[in-house]
């Protein structure tokens, strides 16, 4: 039986630049269900120029709430990035299963943006 890969050109959801959270929403809404479901997704950036780190953190850290990693290294392609955008990808991923899957760097990190959301961090 063939696997059923759904691809989405991001272009198409966000324009040619992938700057901010809203963008990086737009892609999650779509992604999300289809990972949820056991479905092969791939998302293919051609035509996208520019791809913020606010983007990758809306589209791909909060899928660690309810994906598993392995899960998500299985279903979730990614093609036509440059090295650098690999490279901000393979970061944000890491980084996203750390944080949801180490309570003691959880709390680390929740602690330091608690400070910073109420101005108290030292510059």
């Amino acid at each position: 039986m063939a696997v059923l890969m759904r691809t989405y050109k991001v272009s198409d959801l966000v324009g040619e630049l992938a700057m901010d959270t809203n963008d990086g929403k737009k892609v999650y809404d779509v992604i999300h269900p289809e990972l949820l479901a056991g479905h092969n997704v791939e998302l293919d950036f051609e035509g996208v120029r520019i791809i913020a780190p606010a983007f990758w953190g809306r589209t791909v850290a909060d899928l660690f709430l309810d994906i598993k990693p392995e899960e998500f290294h299985r279903l979730f392609k990614a093609i036509n990035l440059s090295p650098n955008d690999i490279e901000g990808l393979e970061l944000m991923v890491e980084d996203a299963i750390e944080y949801h899957t180490n309570p003691a760097v959880r709390a680390a990190v929740d602690a330091v943006m608690d400070k910073m959301s109420r101005g108290d961090y030292d510059r």
